[in-house]
Parts: C-alpha cells; structure tokens; sequence
C-alpha cells in the first residue's frame, strides 16, 4: 500500500505553533489549485489542512508566512473527535519534508527560487509515483475536465431546446390566430349570403 502526498500551494494564513508536552507541532492550511476553472471562471481551489512535528515543525514556523508558495510531501490522515455529542471527522496531511518555493523578505515580499530547484522537487515528486499511478491520475483528470464539459453542453442543449418550445408555442398560437380569423371570415361571408 502507498499512502504518498505531493502538494504545492500557498499558506492562507501564518502556521500555529505550539508544544503537546516535549513535541513541537506546527499546523496551517494550504490552498491548492485544481488546475481547472469553474464556470464563473475561477480558480477551483482545495484548502487541506497540514501538521508537521519536530524540527520540521519548528521550521515551518521560523520560516513559513501567509501567502508564501510550498511544496511538502506527506501522508494522508483521517481522524475523529467528539464535540458537542457530535462526531467530527478530520483529514490532513502529516508533512514528510517541505520545500519553501518563496522565502519571506519582510511582511511583504518574496524572492522565489531558481528554475532549477523547481525542477529538481517536481523530478523528485515525480520518482515517488510509477508511471501507472500517473497515468491513472491524468486519466481521472480527463474524466472530471470532460465531464465539465459535458455538464457545460447539457446546460446549452437544455437552454436551446426550452427556446425551441417557446418559438413553437408562439408559431402554434399564431396558426391558432390565423384558424379563428379564417373561421371569422367565413362565418361573416356565410351571413352576408344569408342577408342578401
């Protein structure tokens, strides 16, 4: 069994630091880009929540800002708790290693690394996953992106065919006018013959 994360994304907010007896954790929340757009034309975004500890821990917090671009690696977590008489579930990733993509200046600046270092962590990332792992991910990715699409031509389709019925219901309507009126005329010549 592999249970493997590969994520890069921006922190929403500065890590929360703090000890559980001798143990340093850190924890913070990393938005995620889906890669594709939603039909308003944003960015569909996943915000997962993440904990390291250790050193690793303390290093996020030393050197980790809101907003600043990480890669980690880790292990997907499922947990439960009871609050409330209610069962809550959690899932998170336990972080393995972290790359700081952007390094904090000052409040409001990045320097971001070199094209290589880039590089060098997605060849990385690559290695943990088999070809077969990859392909089937690139197949479930083609699955969603053309099921959005089909969604987004269902939508049109359906959107086409109720102004079909509309145009219908007006031409209907209309060959109904023009029945009455004929049947008027008749109706008023017959009389006239009568008359006379």
């Amino acid at each position: 069994m592999l249970n493997k994360s590969v994520l890069v994304g921006r922190l929403t907010k500065d890590p929360l630091y703090y000890k559980r007896g001798e143990i340093m954790i850190a924890t913070f929340c990393l938005a995620v880009e889906r890669g594709y757009k939603s039909r308003e034309g944003t960015m569909v975004v996943d915000f997962i929540v993440c904990k390291a500890f250790g050193k690793l821990a303390y290093n996020i917090h030393k050197y980790t800002k809101k907003g600043q671009l990480v890669a980690l690696t880790g292990q997907i977590q499922s947990r439960s708790y009871t609050q409330d008489k209610k069962k809550q579930y959690v899932t998170e990733i336990i972080c393995d290693s972290i790359k700081f993509l952007t390094m904090p200046m000052s409040s409001k600046s990045t320097v971001p690394h070199s094209k290589e270092d880039i590089s060098d962590l997605i060849s990385e990332s690559a290695e943990l996953y088999s070809e077969e792992q990859i392909t089937n991910f690139e197949r479930e990715k083609s699955k969603a992106e053309k099921r959005a699409r089909d969604n987004e031509r269902n939508h049109a389709s359906h959107k086409m065919y109720n102004q079909i019925d509309q145009i219908v219901e007006l031409i209907d309507d209309e060959t109904k006018n023009e029945d009455i009126k004929e049947k008027l005329i008749n109706k008023s010549n017959e009389e006239q013959v009568t008359t006379s």
